[in-house]
């Protein structure tokens, strides 16, 4: 029976790593279909999960990069939740996407209101539109998630030294480099290319011409015409004549 007991417990144990595994390696993780260097009005999506067994996740901060900033966000309005953003003064000018900026957007919040927030085992999407993005080719952010019990979970580590990720690690993202006359504007303003793009004239449907054959035979056929008619009036007039002599 102790036997049976022991070999109970290491199966139960052993079916638990992975779980513990999984439970551990979860993340806020960034994600977004247009990372590139310099790009314009990208969209940056951020998968927050529920960590704990019983709280829910009621708050959810990001902190933008300073070293590598944005000059204008917007967050996408989540039902139930309130969105704010907090802006940062300068103490001297950057130059972003061409223009010198000298206070720019340093974090965005989402507040759960009254009976919402991120249920254990569920998870929510956190967007925000960023313009531009930064010339790197990471861009790395602080998360702040808190809960209903009221403990917060500060995810802003960096990789460890030997390279292996942090407990609480920052959501990164890769950049791609911009390729030479690419639209860093395409996700969203698609621009119109002479080539593809239809023109619309006043006359949609042209109207069909002749070709030199069809012109013979429409003069032919003129000529025909008149012919008759000329023939057709003599034998008018002939008649007229004959019945006044008459």
């Amino acid at each position: 029976m102790k036997k049976h007991r022991i070999a109970l417990i290491s199966a139960i144990v052993v079916a638990s790593v992975p779980l513990l595994a999984t439970a551990a390696s979860a993340h806020i993780a960034i994600s977004s279909p247009d990372a590139v260097q310099g790009a314009e009005m990208s969209l940056l999506s951020f998968r927050v999960p529920d960590e704990s067994p019983k709280a829910s996740t009621v708050k959810v901060s990001i902190d933008l990069p300073i070293d590598a900033p944005v000059a204008n966000v917007w967050a996408r309005a989540i039902p139930g939740w309130t969105a704010t953003t907090t802006m940062k003064k300068l103490t001297a000018p950057v130059k972003i996407g061409g223009f010198n900026v000298d206070t720019i957007p340093a974090t965005v919040t989402w507040t759960a209101q009254s009976g919402t927030g991120i249920g254990p085992g569920e998870f929510q999407i956190f967007d925000i539109v960023a313009d531009p993005l930064p010339d790197v080719p990471v861009l790395t952010f602080a998360a702040h998630q808190t809960y209903s019990d009221g403990s917060v979970v500060d995810w802003n580590q960096p990789p460890a030294a030997d390279g292996s990720e942090a407990e609480h690690p920052s959501p990164e993202i890769e950049l791609a480099a911009a390729t030479e006359g690419a639209d860093m504007n395409a996700s969203t303003s698609p621009s119109a290319d002479a080539s593809s793009s239809p023109v619309i004239s006043a006359s949609a449907t042209p109207l069909p011409t002749a070709s030199a054959g069809s012109d013979t035979s429409n003069d032919s056929l003129a000529r025909w015409l008149a012919g008759l008619a000329v023939l057709l009036s003599g034998a008018c007039l002939a008649i007229l004549i004959s019945r006044r002599r008459s």
